[in-house]
């Protein structure tokens, strides 16, 4: 069971082979409803964060779909730098919906994780398959196309990087969490990005897919957008551009929340991945 949470599941899984010589850490609960949820983690994350919104998917019967990104949570953490490109992480999201999709398909992503299911869902509407899915909820969402690579994480060693890691780590409180939080929930989740290779956190961030407004404007299907109103991180003015820039998005900013929406208001974070699976 998740840290405090005696009724929400934590997410496990074992090690799959997606592609060829390419292996992630998978959860797949399997449902009675012929419909499939993806949970699509952010640059740093782990599949876990999703665990109240896993817990409410399973209980509605549809079938689940979670991982652990290359370099991320319990999957390998190769010290390949071609390996983090975001075409990478694009092509496994693909290779999952592949195998595992079925019925109505709903694709999630929280913060980099959002680039990700944008970048695949474009990939789909070019070739004239944007029907594959019907609907996407995406939390906390960067701006879809430009660098993520900024600040000293972008050029600095790995060495000097993870010489600072209690540093950045403390700034990524101070930007992320609503100051409410309780702290032992944001101390259980740092205590898991300490898995995470500073090496990787580079070379996703200054690798990262982009998604021209020219193929934003293609991904027409409902879009929920989310976004925490004190998010320091990726501000909901990114969030209010993006939607914006979709066809058919709803926005909605997410009170009392910063950027781990899923965790900080699980309740409010659930009800639209609840409500896309009903259709």
């Amino acid at each position: 069971m998740a840290t405090g949470e005696n009724t929400v599941e934590t997410v496990t899984g074992e090690l799959v082979e997606i592609r060829p010589g390419r292996r992630i850490s998978l959860a797949v609960s399997e449902g009675r409803k012929d419909v499939t949820v993806f949970l699509c983690h952010g640059g740093g994350g782990n599949k876990d964060q999703w665990r109240n919104q896993w817990t409410a998917l399973v209980e509605a019967g549809v079938r689940v779909v979670a991982w652990d990104n290359v370099g991320h949570g319990s999957s390998p953490q190769p010290a390949v730098r071609e390996l983090y490109r975001g075409e990478e992480f694009v092509a496994d999201l693909a290779a999952l919906v592949d195998r595992f999709g079925r019925g109505r398909i709903v694709l999630a992503g929280h913060s980099y994780g959002t680039r990700q299911t944008l970048a695949l869902l474009a990939g789909y509407a070019r070739k004239g398959q944007l029907n594959r899915v019907s609907a996407a909820v995406l939390y906390a969402p960067p701006p879809p196309g430009g660098s993520l690579g900024v600040g000293p994480i972008a050029w600095l060693p790995p060495l000097i990087l993870e010489w600072l890691r209690p540093k950045l780590s403390r700034r990524f409180r101070e930007l992320a969490w609503h100051p409410e939080t309780d702290p032992a929930l944001i101390d259980y989740e740092e205590s898991l990005t300490k898995r995470n290779s500073l090496y990787m956190t580079q070379a996703l961030l200054t690798q990262a897919v982009q998604v021209p407004d020219e193929d934003l404007a293609l991904i027409d299907l409902p879009v929920t957008i989310l976004a925490g109103a004190e998010d320091q991180l990726t501000p909901a003015a990114f969030a209010q551009g993006l939607a914006a820039k979709l066809p058919n998005a709803q926005l909605d900013i997410i009170e009392r929340s910063g950027h781990q929406i899923m965790l900080e208001q699980p309740g409010q974070a659930t009800a639209p991945l609840l409500a896309a699976v009903t259709g």
